[in-house]
């Protein structure tokens, strides 16, 4: 399984990496600190899954850059992995337009691993902390 790893702290991503290679069998994981360098940095053949890391000096997504993406990697999955809680209306909003898993930071191992495993498996996951708000 390849998954593109995309956020601006470098810690964040080893932490991902290793939760995913302690989970799943045959992770290969790239890694880039930001959705506009995927194509210059990563080779995108075959990603089966990206996940991207908001921060707090970026709390929102670049939804040019992620339709892009998007377009790039038609067989990828996209979860978003917020600092915040982005609120059930814009989760709603992202939801449709093809991100298939919402999660945020302070979600737990679990979060991940559920997430990751509901997306392998054609369906969506949005966390419980933004289902709460619903």
């Amino acid at each position: 399984m390849n998954i593109a790893l995309i956020d601006n702290h470098p810690v964040f991503r080893t932490g991902i990496r290793i939760i995913l290679k302690s989970q799943f069998e045959d992770v290969k994981t790239l890694e880039t600190g930001s959705i506009q360098s995927l194509g210059r940095d990563i080779q995108q053949d075959a990603l089966d899954i990206i996940i991207i890391g908001l921060s707090e000096e970026q709390p929102e997504i670049d939804r040019s850059a992620l339709r892009k993406a998007m377009k790039n990697n038609p067989m990828a999955s996209f979860i978003l992995y917020y600092a915040h809680n982005p609120g059930f209306k814009f989760a709603s909003s992202l939801m449709r337009s093809g991100v298939k898993g919402l999660l945020i930071k302070g979600g737990g191992p679990d979060d991940l691993t559920v997430c990751v495993s509901s997306v392998l498996s054609g369906q969506s996951y949005v966390s419980q902390h933004v289902r709460a708000l619903a």
